[in-house]
């Protein structure tokens, strides 16, 4: 009942908070224009704040469809997901449902009680919203360290209760600006031994944690985490920050969320918000030119179907538009992707996916004896089953889905020659079938595969990393990027910025950025 009351609290502050900016900015927010590059979740997000409150929005998509990497595309008669399929924080009073409760929007979710399966090379834990059932499972898995790998993960998901506390506060990092502090100050004089806690691990990475009971050797929970931390938060224990990183591995708890037609509605529906709420959504216009002029203190924005100027930028895109529009032009490493879509015929549900509800995801921990998986990706294999749908969205029964991503280094795939880029991709679309057939038949069941680098991203989006850069402690904690750039009136969101990677933490930047252009204005 605590955290209820507690939730529901910082849900009326951001309530009145919201109504007071309109009170203060009345008409006067109707002249000011705002363009959103990008139509992902977190331009979207921002584009749906500022419109509620009368701003003049534009968004401007190179794509035919919305959501970027929590998106979709169309192949052979299908619908793909562009890369997200799970969502987070829809619980009651969670973070993305109050940000979608504030702007009006109801979107129905099914909540998954046994979401994956992580296979690691000498066992199979399966990861389930129940605290009980999931002690349990740890208990068996690691039944030679359980006592140990217990009392680890009660911490952690002590610690990811305290982030997740602060997280609701609404504090945005850096802080630049009073503002972005939230209701932080009252929610440390309410709960200082929690700030303390946080304080104490704000430095620490989870091997860190590990240390304290002894388990930065124990090889099974290191690969366990290592899986489950890449895809999270883009590195592994040695690496990851604490803080994030406690969220991240214990949201399950709270649980993770299966939308209608797919993760990709969500965008979809803060699209159609942004409209009914007197913005517009242009697509297939990428953008082709952003100057910033100095007299009329306004950006001029050319893209192929949109060419006008603008009090304000937003940045979703992920890519540069000239010095200080992108931390993607930073000298900072960032993951790409190695991607395969597949669709299976609905005999492959006799076998181990009987029964289980989709979206269903394995993260596989690979064996090793691949050279080309040693060479040219990192991490597990993380395959996801779906309903297969159609162009219209209509489910075909006989038929199932699955994607499949790996990380890679985005680099190496350019230095290929055409043959040796074509060998290569079908080396590892061998291996990865090999891979996945070790825990669930799918080659007897394929009925078409393809297969993406880096470079294909690049064609596609106009970039070859993806997934934001990886939640070190100094990414994360000691030099967090904002949402607020270094040239006037453009801001940036999405997985580039804090709080990072992931569905969850890009709508919540593009709530920061509206905050600060209705703040600041």
């Amino acid at each position: 009942m605590v955290r209820i009351a507690r939730s529901t609290l910082i849900k009326r502050k951001m309530a009145v908070e919201m109504l007071q900016l309109l009170k203060k900015t009345g008409g006067a927010a109707m002249s000011k224009s705002v363009c959103v590059i990008g139509a992902g979740v977190g331009g979207l997000t921002a584009a749906a704040y500022l419109a509620k409150e009368g701003y003049k929005v534009t968004v401007i998509e190179k794509s035919t469809t919305v959501g970027g990497s929590a998106g979709w595309y169309f192949r052979n008669g299908r619908k793909f997901p562009t890369g997200a399929t799970i969502a987070f924080g829809l619980e009651e009073q969670g973070l993305l449902r109050t940000v979608l409760d504030d702007l009006d929007i109801d979107l129905p979710a099914a909540d998954l009680l046994h979401p994956m399966d992580i296979i690691l090379p000498q066992e199979k834990v399966s990861v389930y919203k129940s605290t009980e059932l999931w002690e349990e499972e740890l208990k068996r898995a690691f039944s030679e360290r359980s006592k140990e790998v217990l009392k680890f993960w009660r911490a952690l998901q002590q610690i990811g209760e305290d982030v997740q506390a602060v997280t609701e506060s609404r504090v945005s990092l850096p802080i630049r600006r009073f503002y972005e502090l939230g209701s932080l100050p009252q929610h440390a004089l309410k709960h200082p031994a929690s700030v303390m806690r946080l304080a104490r691990y704000a430095l620490m990475t989870v091997e860190d944690l590990m240390k304290k009971y002894d388990l930065q050797s124990y090889q099974p929970l290191r690969q366990l985490l290592d899986a489950q931390l890449l895809d999270a938060v883009q590195t592994d224990v040695s690496q990851a920050a604490l803080l994030p990183s406690s969220l991240a591995l214990t949201i399950y708890r709270r649980g993770s969320f299966a939308i209608q037609e797919g993760l990709g509605q969500l965008a979809k529906t803060l699209a159609g918000r942004v409209k009914e709420l007197g913005g517009e959504v242009v697509k297939v216009s990428p953008v082709e030119s952003l100057t910033y002029d100095t007299s009329r203190k306004q950006w001029d924005v050319i893209s192929r179907k949109c060419t006008s100027s603008f009090d304000f930028v937003i940045n979703n895109s992920g890519l540069s538009f000239g010095p200080g529009t992108s931390y993607g032009a930073d000298d900072e490493f960032s993951w790409g992707a190695f991607r395969m879509d597949a669709v299976l015929s609905d005999e492959v549900r006799r076998g181990p996916l009987e029964g289980v509800e989709f979206p269903f995801a394995y993260q596989i921990v690979p064996q090793f004896d691949f050279s080309s998986l040693v060479k040219n990706t990192h991490g597990p294999v993380y395959a996801t089953f779906h309903n297969t749908q159609d162009m219209k969205g209509n489910l075909l029964k006989d038929e199932v889905t699955m994607t499949v991503s790996l990380h890679t280094d985005p680099d190496i795939w350019s230095t290929y020659s055409k043959e040796k880029y074509k060998e290569m991709k079908e080396r590892l679309t061998e291996e990865i079938l090999n891979e996945i057939d070790r825990v669930i038949p799918v080659r007897e069941s394929l009925l078409f595969a393809e297969t993406g680098t880096p470079l294909t991203y690049e064609r596609y989006i106009g970039k070859t990393a993806v997934g934001g850069f990886p939640l070190t402690v100094k990414n994360a904690i000691l030099k967090p990027k904002s949402v607020r750039s270094s040239l006037p009136q453009l801001y940036i969101v999405g997985e580039q910025v804090f709080p990072g990677p992931g569905t969850l933490s890009s709508t919540l930047s593009g709530y920061y950025a509206a905050r600060s252009i209705m703040k600041e204005r």
